[in-house]
């Protein structure tokens, strides 16, 4: 229940949030709506009588009220999301279980409205589920993930070892303040420490007593990701490349290592800061935080309470339709770095350079 809610999972809406990953399309929405801006009243240039400015005024204070009871609405949308939450827990916990293996579903709960049971094909099926030792649903999540576009663009190759571990995802909402939490629990694996990695996002509904107009519903202030505590050589956030430099006059040759940052869908733990200073951002830091809050909604009001629907492929979803046509196909790479190191166990924090004719004696 926020200002940037979508009500439907096909059709324009959809599209429209898509186009606002687009920078180019997000700068020209924010310019459009820019120009829709109310600008501050100036009763002079309405020329009105003065008993008519009286009551102009006194509609604004009367607006003014209504302001602040919308605004005490959003907060109790917010407690009343508190509360269903506690409802909706046990129903996703049992779905964890499912998936996870942890329990097995009896005959009746594997029903699909209008279905009865056929107890010849139930004792089948159960002689061979005691045969099979297949537990869960394996993969639910990164399959998921990979049937949400939003989701797949944002996945990397190296990303999916990973998410076969990714065991669940939950939102909890804060009772102090508004906002919400999505917890990515995980099972044991061999990438990081951590059982669960935790993204918050910070909002506020409350309007500006000097530019109430601009108010319009519960608005992102920031967002807090997690520190992962990778384990050795498996940081996929990160990779270290190195590049061959000939030295003028000498003719020698150096290699320069340098760590740089990986494309991974991990690196949504590690979000854009918000400046303290608003008018310091930048259109590129406008729409970098624009999008990780729209990724974070559709997270928390599509992925998570209809996870079932993505993994069977039932819903329909966002698909791309950006204004100029452009594709991943249209750029090539322009890194000047010409080899990857295979084993980051070797990262740096800062540039090495080791003179080849150096380690050529070594090795001699």
């Amino acid at each position: 229940m926020t200002s940037t809610e979508k009500k439907g999972v096909d059709g324009e809406e959809i599209d429209n949030f898509n186009a606002i990953q687009d920078p180019n399309t997000l700068a020209a929405l924010q310019e459009k709506l820019g120009q829709m801006t109310i600008k501050k009243a100036d009763l002079d240039e309405l020329d009105l009588p003065p008993a008519v400015r009286k009551r102009v005024n006194a509609i604004k204070n009367i607006q003014l009220q209504t302001t602040k009871l919308e605004a005490d609405f959003f907060k109790q949308v917010h407690k009343l999301e508190i509360e269903y939450a506690q409802k909706y827990a046990p129903l996703y916990k049992q779905r964890a279980q499912i998936v996870s293996g942890e329990i097995e579903p009896s005959a009746s709960e594997c029903l699909m409205p209008g279905e009865e049971i056929d107890n010849e094909k139930t004792d089948n099926e159960k002689q061979e589920n005691d045969n099979d030792a297949l537990k869960g649903i394996p993969g639910f999540w990164l399959t998921i993930f990979k049937n949400t576009e939003i989701l797949a663009e944002m996945t990397q190759p190296h990303d999916e070892p990973i998410l076969e571990a990714l065991r669940d995802i939950n939102v909890s909402f804060p009772e102090n303040s508004m906002g919400f939490v999505l917890e990515f629990v995980f099972t044991e694996n061999e990438f990081f420490e951590d059982k669960v990695l935790t993204k918050t996002y910070h909002m506020k509904s409350e309007p500006d007593d000097l530019d109430p107009v601009a108010f319009d519903g519960p608005e992102i202030i920031g967002s807090t990701g997690c520190v992962i505590n990778w384990k050795k050589g498996k940081n996929v956030t990160q990779k270290v490349v190195k590049k061959k430099q000939r030295m003028k006059n000498k003719g020698q040759t150096r290699i320069i290592q340098k760590t740089i940052k990986e494309d991974s869908f991990f690196n949504f733990f590690s979000p854009p800061s918000m400046p303290e200073d608003e008018e310091s951002v930048d259109e590129e830091l406008e729409a970098l935080l624009t999008t990780d809050f729209e990724i974070g909604q559709y997270i928390r009001e599509r992925i998570v309470p209809k996870a079932i629907w993505y993994f069977t492929n039932e819903v329909t979803d966002i698909e791309s339709d950006l204004d100029d046509g452009e594709s991943d196909e249209d750029y090539s790479d322009t890194s000047d770095y010409d080899e990857e190191v295979e084993n980051n166990e070797n990262i740096v924090a800062n540039e090495t350079v080791t003179d080849v004719q150096k380690e050529e004696c070594k090795q001699q």
